[in-house]
């Protein structure tokens, strides 16, 4: 007899037809393989081929979970209501049990599990970067902790199954309709402190995957989009060049892209060697302040030289920030300064291009190829952004400089009544926010800038290795279990926090 497995789900093809003709009726031609000796779900023998009395019980748990999942998804279908379904809104007492037998989400109840789906914006699979740009919401610091491959797959798979037993129906909340008008919220990130350009983890045999790989399984596993984002490189770094070209060749294919909501390049006044400049030029030394500048200069115009393949397709962003020119000692770091950047990379991109078209002609052919492509950078590199946000590294950086604004954007305004929300309404408060699964497995409760700690941790192998705090923690308050599985709240109405 062929057996078939799903996870925890074993039983023969026939057997299996058992249950969907019979609505879950157990016969007892499956009690006899529910009890066979080789079943377990510690995959080891069973005591004289029995399973223990709580596996049985989690096991008939799941088949009516199963039901539940069924005659949901038949609800759904017969109101057609699959762009309108909010998970939140069913009961998850009904679905207890469904998470049967995924390892990943061990000890973790439907409740928990829906609460940690619900806006999932980041899969943390590596922290720390070495960038250190002087405006970083994320407070990011050269730190080295990274997922397995096993661990990452492990987490995505289980999503995958979920969703599977759930027949795909949406999980991450992405028709609640302040999610559905704003696209940050149907995308999972792979990053929250470090650079995409270093996103590339291995698995336990030293294999490496890169963005191009994790995209993919994010895409196929979750069935969401996610987001590439890079300030850019050292110019004559081999490795992380050959990457960056693999990455242009690869997302200029459509069926590629198509798993990314973006593909961002961030240039602004606050990378590291262009805030150096500036201290350097505030001490008189002109050179060095030169060579500084042009260091950065000429990496951005390499940056976007290198991503040429992609620079026309829609989704290709270039992300201006800098200090509005009212902001009070931000000479050089405000829109005046930004504008003088960016016409210096557009010079020097033009020279590449002049070089390529000369030469190897690897990005351009044609004059009219170079005026298309500058062109297109200029219109994306047009608007400032200059809404910035006292997170992370900003206000340290403000003090240092002395710079004052008063467009600045402050989260801890709005913090404090976020927090009664949640103590009152538990899962169901109010407040539109993100979730992030850490390096370890932790969940976190995010505003995209201030962050809650959880007591939920996913079940991964390395989850006992600790990753780097997270900048902005609110220490004094946990969303605990407690919290997260109240008994289900009136459906209320949700508000979505401004980022």
């Amino acid at each position: 007899m062929e057996i078939y497995s799903l996870n925890s789900k074993i039983y023969s093809q026939k057997h299996q037809n058992n249950i969907n003709n019979k609505r879950g009726v157990i016969t007892k031609n499956l009690k006899s393989d529910i009890f066979d000796a080789s079943y377990s779900l510690n995959r080891k023998p069973s005591f004289k081929g029995f399973l223990p009395l709580d596996k049985i019980k989690s096991y008939y748990k799941y088949v009516k979970a199963q039901k539940a999942a069924d005659g949901l998804y038949e609800y759904v279908k017969y109101t057609k209501n699959e762009n309108n379904f909010f998970l939140r809104n069913f009961s998850m007492e009904k679905l207890e049990g469904l998470q049967h037998g995924i390892d990943v989400f061990k000890d973790l109840s439907m409740k928990e599990i829906q609460y940690l789906s619900e806006n999932l914006h980041v899969i943390a699979v590596k922290r720390g970067c070495n960038n250190m740009c002087g405006y970083c919401y994320a407070d990011a610091k050269p730190q080295n902790r990274e997922m397995s491959w096993e661990d990452f797959t492990k987490i995505t798979r289980g999503f995958k199954e979920l969703k599977k037993r759930l027949h795909n129906l949406d999980i991450f909340g992405e028709n609640n309709p302040i999610s559905q008008s704003d696209p940050i919220y149907k995308t999972t990130e792979l990053f929250y402190d470090a650079d995409c350009m270093d996103l590339a983890i291995k698995d336990k045999s030293g294999v490496v995957y890169d963005f191009t790989k994790l995209a993919t399984e994010i895409y196929e596993s979750l069935g969401r989009r996610t987001v590439f984002d890079t300030s850019g490189w050292y110019r004559k770094n081999p490795i992380k060049q050959a990457r960056a070209e693999k990455y242009a060749q690869y997302f200029s294919k459509s069926e590629n892209m198509d798993k990314l909501n973006a593909f961002n390049v961030s240039f602004n006044v606050f990378n590291s060697s262009y805030v150096a400049s500036v201290k350097a030029l505030k001490k008189g030394d002109k050179q060095k302040a030169k060579i500084l500048r042009e260091r950065f200069t000429d990496n951005m115009a390499n940056t976007l030289f290198t991503f040429s393949p992609i620079i026309e397709n829609p989704k290709f962003g270039i992300m201006i920030r800098a200090f509005h020119s009212k902001a009070n000692n931000a000479k050089h770091f405000d829109s005046d300064a930004m504008i003088s950047l960016v016409q210096d990379v557009l010079k020097k991109l033009e020279n590449l291009y002049k070089q390529d078209l000369d030469g190897p002609q690897k990005y351009v052919k044609t004059k009219a190829d170079c005026v298309k492509k500058l062109n297109c950078v200029a219109a994306k590199m047009s608007c400032i952004d200059t809404g910035l946000n006292s997170s992370g590294r900003m206000q340290r950086f403000m003090e240092e400089f002395n710079i004052k604004d008063n467009k600045m954007l402050y989260y801890d305004d709005s913090i404090q009544l976020v927090k009664d929300d949640i103590k009152k309404l538990g899962r169901y408060h109010k407040f539109i926010a993100h979730r992030l699964i850490d390096t370890d497995g932790k969940v976190y409760h995010m505003n995209y800038a201030r962050f809650f700690p959880t007591e939920i941790q996913l079940n991964i192998e390395e989850k006992n290795i600790p990753s780097p705090r997270l900048a902005n923690l609110d220490k004094n308050f946990i969303i605990d279990k407690k919290l997260i599985n109240n008994p289900e709240n009136v459906r209320i109405e949700t508000v979505s926090i401004k980022r």
